[in-house]
């Protein structure tokens, strides 16, 4: 199993780092861990080494925010390949995403010490997490790092899921478009499903990609088209 970051992942996780915060303005935490995986992705170790003491100095100025302490835990752990350092990110997290992010890199340490056990099972722990997330990158993702170490995830059962349209959406991702087409912000939403609100600016970002929308109103409408199509659907027909 590689521990590598390639500048492909790097790129990915930054687009999706932007679009959280803005979404929600809520992705300082993670947009460091990105800056940090890709100076690591592009082979520049001394660029991320000068940006560890820079997370820290910003989680000491914000005190109060522990996703920021946990992320400043996250890149040390990541430029020293730190498994207790990544471990303790994860548990420290309050984001699900930045949970299972941390989780994945722990794992990732511990193959590139030879741990290739603990390795896998801690990666599955990852994929457990992005599944419950509706996170079929990151699925697919730690998919591939344990197929390239000889582990298959034989459970998987979504080969067949459309990977566009309103069917294409997760348990999740329906329940979120619901709220957001009753008129709530993302931190409303979030305290309906008891994620947070950068989890569900994530979600968010998904479905109008999924879905081809660029706007909440547009996400309303064809909510309520599909409401109206499932009412029609269900009503007994008339004699």
């Amino acid at each position: 199993m590689s521990a590598g970051l390639d500048e492909r992942t790097y790129i990915h996780d930054l687009e999706e780092s932007l679009q959280l915060i803005l979404f929600s303005g809520d992705g300082a935490s993670t947009g460091v861990v990105v800056l940090v995986r890709g100076a690591l992705a592009s082979g520049d170790r001394a660029r991320a080494e000068r940006l560890v003491p820079a997370v820290q100095r910003l989680a000491e100025a914000r005190p109060g925010e522990g996703d920021m302490g946990a992320a400043a835990a996250h890149v040390r752990g990541l430029v020293n390949r730190d498994t207790a350092l990544l471990d303790h990110a994860a548990s420290e997290y309050s984001a699900p995403l930045a949970r299972a992010w941390a989780t994945e890199d722990a794992g990732l340490s511990r193959a590139a010490h030879g741990k290739h056990r603990a390795a896998e099972a801690q990666l599955r722990l990852a994929y457990a997490a992005y599944e419950r997330l509706g996170c079929t990158d990151g699925m697919a993702r730690v998919r591939a790092r344990l197929r390239a170490g000889g582990v298959r995830l034989h459970h998987w059962t979504r080969a067949e899921h459309p990977a566009f349209g309103w069917e294409s959406l997760t348990e999740t991702e329906r329940r979120i478009v619901d709220l957001v087409a009753e008129g709530l912000s993302n931190r409303q939403v979030a305290s309906q499903v008891f994620l947070s609100v950068h989890t569900v600016a994530f979600h968010l970002r998904h479905v109008f990609w999924k879905l081809g929308v660029t706007s909440r109103v547009q996400l309303a409408r064809l909510a309520a088209e599909h409401g109206s199509m499932q009412v029609a659907a269900t009503a007994p027909a008339r004699s």
